[in-house]
């Protein structure tokens, strides 16, 4: 079991300590500095190293909700993104360079190894440390580029990493990895502070990995390896599923049972604009409100007042699946629920959807009741609690997507009517910039791993087994009843569904529908592998109710180009390398077709 103290990686404070505490009367060394040979003269010392290197890595590569997620039918970026228009290039960069990680990483394994005064159980320990953070970069790389150039020493100065050849494979490349994560296994403790690894955090990740691993090499043998890993952090790990999936991601559960690694930040030291709520609250006020009379004005003029750049679509919303009022043990599409089809009739347009309620209730009471819990939890849309105000973003909604009068270039009103709730904390007064809080991103969880597990006994065809493990978030997490799929193409369906809306938001979704379109067949929708992703060629689209809540209707959003959603399979399971860097190195390939 981790134990629930919170550990902030704040490498200045913390290198501070150690100047102060190595430092003598009248020592005349500069008070802005410290000596290489005090950070690793103990464990306690070096352990200043580590936490800004988790500091590093974590925040660096891993606590960005918004990257990824962008580029697939989850979200919609206000301003567009050529990336979803297959009009990045070789010219762009998408973090080759990793080389000043991998140095600290490094430098931690190298240097608490030669030290004379370290114990040599401390040593192990932070070498583990090492190893894993090195496996967290090289994974974060491998997923992008496939092969890499793989530093596993100190340079000197001397030494160069262009003269480092590139992995040979992209397979090479992954038993690299997990020989640093098996590693990382057999040094990390058992217990670890929040914020750190631990031997389990290495085994959730050798889960994820191994899935990776297996899709991108052909391997079958790493679906077991997955398998035992998932095991091993599900019976022996000591975490256990949240059954407050919203408070996992904001400051009620920060610390939660589910939480095997997360980056936590402090309010001593962060404000709302270093965290992803500026990216998720939108910006209005209440002229805008009188201006185009909506309803409710706001309680509080300017409760929303950031910088928001994205937007879920309609397709995330329809994932969400409802409990069917008839049949309590059925969850199904909204629009395909027992109290859809007994109040809503669909109309003829020339819109996606279209429909009006011609029995009882009003289209908030019948599409949104009954629903998964994790809808309420991640995304708020019409009619709900948002930081104390009932937001409305009906056709005359105090957040409707044209309360400013016109859709915005790239800042402030998201385009589809509906917000990420999910990461965004209770913040006093209001969420704005300078106003400080708390915050931390959650890396891997209990959740993630049950999913894992599921995925690796789908491919090694023991439905039952998948459909059991995947049931433990969607039971838990989404409050309904669990899937009784019976087929591997029923279990397919069922399982990226459930892996799609536990993980929204979690930098996971890209990644897997890669990894889905490798395998091919029941897991992408029946194509072959290495076949095109449906999902990421798919045109966002936007529910818009009107102002009696009696009808909607459901558009494609036409918006700088975002209705345009191309997927060229010949070249982009793998991301270009810069070109930059292919001329820096020498002897860099690119990846096909770049």
């Amino acid at each position: 079991m981790k134990k629930n103290i919170r550990i902030f990686i704040y490498t200045l404070i913390i290198l501070t300590g150690i100047v102060w505490s190595c430092k003598k009367l009248g020592d005349s060394r500069p008070r802005d500095r410290f000596a290489e040979e005090d950070v690793w003269a103990s464990k306690s010392n070096a352990m200043g190293f580590v936490y800004g290197t988790y500091g590093g890595i974590l925040q660096g590569l891993y606590t960005s909700q918004i990257g990824t997620e962008r580029w697939t039918n989850n979200l919609i970026a206000t301003a567009g993104t050529a990336f979803t228009r297959e009009e990045i290039s070789r010219d762009d960069d998408y973090g080759f360079n990793q080389f000043g990680y991998i140095r600290r990483c490094n430098m931690i394994i190298e240097k608490s190894a030669a030290s004379a005064t370290i114990p040599d159980a401390d040593k192990a320990e932070l070498q583990a440390h090492g190893k894993f953070l090195r496996a967290m970069t090289y994974y974060w790389l491998a997923r992008r580029f496939g092969r890499v150039v793989f530093v596993d020493k100190v340079l000197t100065e001397n030494e160069t990493d262009y003269a480092l050849p590139q992995t040979a494979t992209i397979a090479e490349t992954y038993t690299l990895i997990m020989k640093d994560i098996d590693a990382a296994i057999a040094g990390l403790p058992v217990t670890a502070p929040s914020g750190l690894a631990s031997k389990w955090t290495a085994y959730a990740l050798k889960s994820e990995v191994a899935l990776q691993a297996a899709a991108y090499t052909g391997d079958n043998s790493y679906y077991q390896k997955a398998l035992d890993a998932a095991d091993s952090v599900i019976q022996k790990g000591g975490f256990s599923l949240e059954t407050d999936y919203e408070g996992l991601f904001n400051e009620k559960k920060r610390t939660s049972p589910e939480i095997i690694l997360a980056f936590y930040r402090d309010k001593s030291n962060t404000t709302c604009d270093n965290t992803d709520m500026q990216q998720i609250i939108p910006n209005t006020n209440n002229d805008n409100v009188r201006l185009r009379g909506a309803t409710p004005e706001f309680k509080v003029d300017k409760m929303f007042e950031a910088w928001a750049q994205y937007s879920p679509t309609q397709s995330i919303m329809d994932a969400y699946l409802a409990i069917d009022a008839a049949d309590p043990t059925k969850a199904v599409r909204w629009d395909q629920s027992s109290q859809y089809l007994a109040n809503i009739t669909k109309r003829a347009s020339g819109f996606a959807d279209s429909a009006v309620v011609t029995g009882a209730g009003s289209i908030n009471s019948i599409i949104y009741n009954n629903r998964d819990k994790r809808l309420a939890a991640s995304i708020v849309y019409d009619s709900v609690q948002w930081y104390g105000e009932t937001v409305t973003t009906n056709r005359n909604g105090n957040l409707h997507r044209l309360i400013n009068g016109s859709l915005s270039s790239g800042c402030c009103m998201p385009v589809t009517n509906c917000f990420v709730r999910k990461g965004t904390y209770s913040v006093s007064p209001r969420p704005f910039v300078g106003i400080p809080t708390d915050y931390h991103w959650v890396i891997l969880r209990l959740g993630r791993v049950y999913l894992n597990k599921a995925e690796a006994l789908l491919r090694l065809n023991r439905v039952s087994e998948a459909v059991a493990a995947f049931n433990m978030t969607r039971v838990t997490h989404g409050g309904l009843p669990p899937s009784t799929a019976a087929t591997a193409t029923a279990a397919w369906t069922d399982y990226k569904r459930e892996r799609r809306v536990d993980l929204f938001e979690e930098q996971d979704y890209y990644w897997s529908l890669l990894r889905w379109g490798k395998y091919g067949g029941a897991a992408n929708s029946g194509i072959a592998a290495g076949g095109t992703i449906p999902e990421l060629e798919e045109a966002p689209t936007y529910l818009e109710i009107n102002r009696d809540r009696n009808g909607y209707r459901i558009e494609v959003l036409n918006w700088t180009q975002n209705q345009i959603r191309v997927f060229d399979e010949s070249r982009r399971y793998l991301l270009p390398i810069q070109n930059a860097q292919i001329i820096r190195h020498g002897s860099l390939e690119q990846n096909p077709n770049w």
